[in-house]
């Protein structure tokens, strides 16, 4: 399977921790592009959030390069109600991905998808369907993840992390292994 990740997925850094573990666990190919990661820099509002980011990006650019695909040349064959959102539909078609990951349901009308092939998930959609096929596996790459979450934040339950990261039916399989 062939995923591209919109801006939005790759922001929130525990989402992000946690899509990524789970697409290397499941041998799901990720497909961004250089402006879908100039979008999450650009999404960082302070100065800190772009520290992060930046150092975010960096190690991204490290572990993931063969994720990072050139940016499509021309987007005039393709339409979405968000004319900025047009590129990563360009990507996706371009790259021959199957899914893309996004939490933005308006501007990604399934409908507009499927006539080019493709389907629109969200994160804790796509996670359950990863989680269907290799259990295991993910409930060993996510436990660390999770264990950090909850040493930083003790205050906070397990359903609350995963409800504050758009996970709450993943996280709550997830938790019952």
């Amino acid at each position: 399977m062939r995923v591209v990740f919109d801006t939005c997925v790759l922001v929130p850094s525990f989402l992000r921790a946690v899509l990524l573990v789970c697409t290397t666990q499941s041998q799901v190919e990720v497909i961004v592009s250089p402006r879908i990661l100039g979008e999450w820099l650009r999404a960082a509002k302070t100065p800190l959030r772009r520290l992060e980011a930046e150092a975010g990006i960096v190690r991204f650019r490290r572990d993931f390069e063969t994720s990072i695909r050139p940016d499509p040349t021309s987007l005039a064959e393709f339409w979405l109600p968000d004319q900025d959102d047009i590129h990563i539909l360009g990507l996706a078609v371009n790259q021959h991905a199957d899914v893309i990951i996004t939490h933005n349901k308006k501007d990604f009308p399934q409908d507009e998808l499927r006539s080019y092939g493709l389907e629109r998930m969200d994160p804790d959609a796509f996670l359950r369907q990863l989680l269907k096929q290799n259990a295991i596996g993910l409930a060993a790459v996510v436990q660390p993840i999770m264990s950090n979450i909850r040493a930083a934040h003790p205050d906070l339950r397990a359903s609350d992390i995963w409800r504050k990261a758009w996970l709450p039916q993943f996280g709550r399989l997830i938790e019952k292994l």
